[in-house]
């Protein structure tokens, strides 16, 4: 399998010292991902400073673990927290530790309807997607993506002037006209 751009593959022995270069590099971790497998699981950390994306890959099997990043990423605990919960990733020394009370429906979840760790992976496969790389799907040797992630730039986007009715819906503020200059 053939690493993305700005992914690095790392053992969970280094998952930690990377973070904490990133960190000390001043980026920014945004979330996290683990994609369940018939043969383990893919967990991606990914991480953001100005425009730019970083992510730190680790290929687990399946009774595969991962140290909580939360000591240098606070943020971290609700992403493991819920990784652990609704994909059974083993996380160690969370910072903070839901003890699986993240989230629950009326029952606790014993009374889920589902397996969330097995109807990800049939759906993943179902899909006929073969991997993901940084939340890049793959259908065979084609990545599927959309054409662009950039964020248009400040201005770049007008809203529609309203639907004219003057009833306040869709209207625009005051008298209905477009402010000057747009």
């Amino acid at each position: 399998m053939r690493p993305l751009p700005d992914s690095r593959t790392v053992t969970p022995d280094e998952l930690r010292p990377a973070a904490q270069t990133f960190h000390d590099e001043g980026w920014r971790l945004i979330t996290a991902t683990t994609v369940p497998r018939q043969a383990g699981r893919t967990v991606l950390y990914h991480f953001e400073r100005g425009e730019r994306l970083r992510h730190l890959r680790i290929e687990l099997p399946p009774d595969g673990s991962v140290p909580s990043i939360g000591s240098i990423f606070p943020g971290a605990f609700l992403v493991e927290n819920e990784m652990r919960e609704l994909q059974g990733l083993a996380v160690t020394d969370l910072a903070i530790d839901y003890g699986g009370r993240l989230y629950r429906d009326f029952d606790g979840m014993e009374g889920w309807a589902h397996d969330p760790l097995r109807d990800a992976t049939s759906a993943f496969e179902a899909a006929g997607l073969a991997r993901l790389d940084a939340c890049v799907p793959v259908a065979g040797t084609v990545e599927v993506r959309p054409t662009t992630t950039r964020v248009p730039p400040p201005g770049a986007y007008r809203p529609a002037s309203g639907d004219g009715d003057g009833d306040g819906h869709g209207d625009p503020p005051g008298d209905g006209r477009e402010p000057e200059g747009r």
